[in-house]
């Protein structure tokens, strides 16, 4: 699989081959990618939704009319399901809809994303960005030289936390950060372009060489 390579300015190099310890043929697992985009998406939500039933809420105690003599239905309380401001019946509670990954379908994972996003041509390798200072103008005129600007979004994965860089690109709405030691899976899917810099890329290579030579 092949990747185009560019300067640290954005300007075009030439053509790589992506390294064949990460980078294989048919090394796609589309289920390790629905195990963990599901598992993700279950780990976003709060869960904290929740309704009172007739039990929890204020009052109610008395009976709102005598039990005979009024003509009307028997009454127990003014708390019961069918009053306005009574307790909703079979409602939904807090709980915790976190779901736990297996280390391996989430490595499978990570790495059938990446062969599926070079598959696509969807990956491009960036010598290492160095700031010297906060500049959102030299992020965005990279991505410019590099011809991503228009082409939806994107995600930069850098090696560590680079705080010049991540702050650079605070302001760029369609421009994803991403620590290559702390990889998701939603991070990695949901994007046109990703730009991979240098050494992040020779990390990818250490940490995920043994899943393609499992697979193969």
């Amino acid at each position: 699989m092949k990747a185009r390579k560019f300067s640290k300015d954005g300007q075009f190099q030439s053509e790589v081959d992506l390294p064949s310890a990460l980078f294989a043929d048919n090394n796609v697992s589309q289920g390790a990618i629905y195990d963990a985009i599901k598992a993700e998406n279950a780990n976003l939500r709060l869960g904290n939704h929740s309704t009172k039933d007739r039990g929890e809420i204020r009052g109610g105690g008395k009976k709102p009319w005598s039990q005979k003599g009024t003509g009307r239905a028997r009454q127990g309380s003014s708390r019961a399901p069918h009053w306005t401001g009574g307790g909703v019946v079979q409602g939904p509670k807090k709980r915790d809809y976190s779901s736990s990954l297996s280390r391996n379908v989430k490595r499978k994972a990570v790495v059938s994303i990446l062969n599926k996003k070079a598959s696509e041509t969807k990956i491009n390798i960036l010598e290492d960005l160095v700031l010297e200072k906060y500049s959102t103008r030299t992020v965005n005129s990279i991505l410019k030289n590099m011809g991503l600007t228009d082409k939806g979004n994107i995600a930069l994965m850098v090696s560590g936390e680079d705080e010049k860089v991540k702050g650079s690109m605070r302001n760029i709405p369609f421009l994803k950060y991403i620590n290559v030691k702390r990889v998701g899976c939603r991070e990695l899917l949901y994007n046109n372009s990703l730009v991979i810099t240098q050494t992040a890329l020779n990390e990818l290579v250490e940490h995920y060489k043994g899943v393609v030579k499992n697979e193969s």
